[in-house]
């Protein structure tokens, strides 16, 4: 998971600046975020549809048309990127610190003996 947080801001910068006409389609697409996890792809699709439905589904639609209208595609991506930065990267390392406390506060977790 570590590795694949400081891939998911590469990535969106690489959509980001390559979703243009000019640039083959295939450059913004290999940044999948299966490809960024992929020993754990299973659990990191799950956190991105998590985050998708919430965000994407509900705030994106609010300021998206107006960012990417005013900045295009590269600098709408570059902000997304930084978005990713501050909100992905201290995550792996909050639930390594934080991650057993969370786990044996909750009744459904699986508890290891």
């Amino acid at each position: 998971m570590v590795p694949g947080t400081f891939l998911l801001p590469i990535g969106l910068l690489v959509t980001g600046w390559t979703a243009r006409a000019s640039v083959h389609w295939i450059v913004p697409d290999i940044t999948y975020i299966i490809d960024a996890f992929t020993l754990h792809g299973p659990s990191a699709l799950a956190a991105t549809n998590v985050f998708r439905s919430i965000v994407m589904g509900f705030g994106f639609p609010l300021f998206a048309p107006s960012m990417y209208n005013a900045l295009d595609y590269g600098k709408g991506g570059t902000i997304l990127a930084c978005a990713a930065i501050a909100i992905w990267i201290p995550a792996p390392f909050l639930f390594w610190v934080y991650g057993e406390r969370l786990q044996n506060a909750s009744h459904y977790a699986k508890r290891s003996t």
